[in-house]
């Protein structure tokens, strides 16, 4: 069974928490904090967006990347796609064709959960509710 949740991270939101990096707002560093690690998650797609940056060499880890992603994953559930997730996305009045932004935000719309992300162009769509 699925724990309450409580916000959806979008993937740097994910990134910039597991790292401690300090790119995230004082909004959203405060709502993760303080938030059970059972009550966050994430969309499974974002893990292939992670791959993909990796592979890309836009983002390092310090050690094997499988050992880091499996330990950040043991503090976030992990929702997978679904049907209306699949069927939601497309629809969505966001102003670009990014395919993680698109499912990313469709799952925080069908799981009706805040997503946490800086992204403008998510946050300007308002189709979802917004913690930055």
């Amino acid at each position: 069974m699925i724990p309450r949740l409580k916000y959806l991270l979008d993937t740097h939101a994910f990134l910039w928490a597991a790292t401690d990096e300090d790119r995230l707002s004082n909004r959203a560093a405060r709502a993760i904090s303080t938030t059970p690690y059972a009550q966050l998650a994430i969309a499974d797609v974002t893990l292939q967006e992670i791959g993909l940056l990796l592979h890309a060499g836009r983002i390092a880890f310090n050690g094997s990347p499988a050992t880091v992603l499996g330990n950040m994953l043991n503090y976030v559930t992990v929702l997978p796609i679904t049907l209306e997730i699949a069927i939601t996305a497309p629809a969505l009045t966001l102003p670009h064709g990014d395919q993680f932004d698109r499912i990313i935000t469709a799952t925080a719309k069908v799981h009706r959960l805040p997503l946490v992300t800086k992204d403008a162009n998510i946050s300007d769509s308002a189709v979802v509710s917004i913690v930055w």
